[in-house]
């Protein structure tokens, strides 16, 4: 009897030995087809480089893989309070409107993705008309059967999640499952390693950038602008160490608002907030509203030092968010790559505006000077920098007595800029007083200019010069030109402009270089107008230039000013033509007549 018995039992434990083993290999067939599936769209996710590429790639295949009919990705943002689309395919255009709208409508609006966002899991709906999270109305306006929310994260960092749409219940098992993770993985990497990506190209970037700018404003906005672009933030300030107080004082941002910018305007070492920073520590401000006490502007922000020579901290930057903001290690190597090169752009900017300023002195100096005075003369003259970004140039003028009681006239321009361009300036005008002294002569005096150049200046420099030496004797001016740009003498008896030509060329280039003085007489109420390039090659948007015809006419409209006023309004109306790119003087010697006072 007992015997009887044990055959069924153990025909029994065979069938379910069978069972279980054709169950497992059942699983290690949808294991394997999982794998196979995940592998191909690993490699379809190789090709791709930046975030942009791998969401949309992403939410094709994902569609494909799990036969949905749609399929989106999206992202929730923290200040706005809603999910923002970043991708999607297979909606209709109205299909995709209604998404766009429920994005909008907050955590309510797509609540199975946010279910599976806050539990960072994939979350497999079969059927949605059944499960309550999901409103009937809105379902049934989607024609949505059934849904897969899948969230994308990775080493830390959330990129949101996917949103699968069906409009047939469907029936998900392990299968489903497992491709969910696994998709979830794969696509959490390639995001990743695209955002890595997307991180070098960005410093690749924000090296030429910052690199470039020499003025000090330029680098300050080129460091802040490139800080906000590199973490995704809404705005950042770049802030210089205050030596007295000890305090970081914004000096220049980009995207941020005045009243933000008043209230981090100056960061404190003895606020607690700011104590890890001035420690030469990155800080997280995750609460920035309550730290600054309002309900508006953005909510959370990152600061990191910028260290100069001997770890001296030289200044920090902070961006701000319009979310909250995690700083992932890519992230905080990128930052760490970036302000290394901007501390160095900063240092550079810093000791070429020392040099500015004393190029910018020694110009100063060089242009002050005592025009003489006269019965039948006038001198002024106009001198403009380009703007105050600009380099200093080599524009000068100067006007002197000499012993036979003439007066020398000299406008000249040194190439080159800056430091090296207001020194060679001063070489050029005070060589020119001594070599006028010994011999006024235009012709003689520029001959010997020549080569004493040559000599004095490196071979790549020269100087354009206009010369002349007027006699309020005789009322004639002697002139020569060393390549400069021809001067014009208005003639008040006949309303017409004259363009006075002298041969000569540049002056420093060539030794033993002949030049050829012209004598023109000069009657009341004439006017002689010399300037440097910069007025004449000033540039309209279209690429035109205002040009020596402009010029004269100009001078033929104006004739009738106040000497006093001409040289600024022929300058004037040069700069209402276009922009002034370079440096610029005018000067003028007007005649006087014998009723002026």
């Amino acid at each position: 009897m007992v015997r009887e018995m044990a055959e069924p039992n153990a025909q029994s434990t065979e069938q379910e030995r069978i069972a279980e083993l054709e169950q497992t290999l059942e699983s290690l067939r949808e294991d394997s087809e999982v794998a196979h599936v995940l592998l191909g769209l690993s490699g379809a996710l190789a090709e791709v480089r930046s975030v942009e590429e791998t969401l949309e790639k992403g939410v094709r295949i994902a569609r494909e893989l799990f036969g949905a009919s749609a399929c989106f990705a999206a992202s929730w943002d923290v200040a706005a309070e809603r999910f923002e689309i970043l991708a999607h395919y297979g909606f209709e255009p109205d299909a995709a409107a209604t998404l766009e709208e429920l994005a909008a409508r907050g955590r309510n609006g797509l609540p199975l993705l946010m279910d599976s966002l806050n539990k960072r899991q994939p979350v497999l709906v079969p059927d949605v008309e059944s499960d309550d999270r999901t409103p009937l109305e809105d379902a049934r306006r989607r024609r949505l059967k059934a849904y897969i929310g899948i969230p994308l994260l990775r080493w830390g960092q959330d990129f949101g999640g996917l949103g699968l749409e069906f409009t047939e219940p469907q029936h998900f098992g392990s299968k489903e499952t497992a491709l969910a993770r696994g998709i979830a993985r794969q696509m959490g990497v390639a995001l990743a390693n695209a955002r890595r990506f997307n991180l070098l190209q960005s410093l690749r970037g924000i090296g030429l950038r910052v690199g470039s700018p020499l003025r000090l404003s330029a680098v300050t906005r080129e460091v802040a602008t490139s800080a906000m672009e590199l973490l995704g933030g809404s705005g950042a300030l770049l802030y210089f160490k205050d030596g007295n107080s000890g305090e970081f004082v914004a000096a220049g941002g980009s995207g941020v608002n005045q009243v933000t910018s008043e209230l981090l305007g100056r960061l404190n070492p003895d606020d607690a907030t700011w104590a890890e920073l001035f420690d030469g520590r990155t800080t997280t401000v995750p609460n920035l509203r309550d730290h600054l006490g309002t309900d508006e502007g953005p909510i959370s922000a990152i600061a990191t030092v910028i260290s100069g020579s001997e770890s001296a901290l030289l200044g920090a930057v902070l961006v701000t968010f319009d979310r909250l903001f995690t700083l992932g290690p890519d992230e905080a190597e990128a930052l760490s790559v970036m302000v290394a090169h901007s501390a160095s752009a900063i240092a550079n900017a810093q000791r070429f505006e020392r040099q500015r300023r004393v190029a910018r002195s020694l110009q100063a100096g060089l242009l002050a000077t005592d025009m003489p005075l006269g019965d039948s003369f006038e001198i002024h003259a106009t001198y403009e920098p380009a703007s105050n970004e600009a380099d200093v140039g080599g524009d000068f003028y100067d006007a002197f007595d000499l012993s036979d009681g003439s007066i020398a006239i000299v406008v000249g321009d040194v190439s080159g800029k800056g430091a090296e361009a207001a020194a060679h300036t001063a070489m050029a005008k005070y060589m020119l007083r001594a070599f006028s002294m010994r011999n006024p002569g235009p012709s003689s005096v520029l001959f010997h200019l020549n080569n004493a150049l040559c000599k004095g200046l490196a071979e790549d420099k020269f100087t354009t010069l206009f010369y002349g030496v007027y006699d309020p004797r005789m009322r004639t001016l002697i002139f020569a030109n060393g390549g400069h740009p021809r001067p014009l003498l208005y003639r008040a008896s006949s309303g017409e402009v004259e363009v006075l030509r002298a041969e000569g060329s540049i002056v420093g280039a060539f030794e033993n270089q002949g030049f050829s003085q012209v004598t023109v007489d000069l009657e009341p109420r004439d006017v002689l107008v010399s300037f440097t390039d910069g007025l004449i090659e000033t540039r309209r948007e279209d690429g035109e230039l205002y040009g020596h015809e402009r010029v004269a006419e100009s001078l033929k409209a104006n004739a009738g000013v106040a000497a006093t006023e001409m040289t600024r309004v022929l300058y004037q109306e040069a700069r209402d033509f276009g922009t002034v790119t370079d440096d610029t003087v005018v000067f003028s010697l007007v005649m006087k007549a014998a009723d002026d006072s």
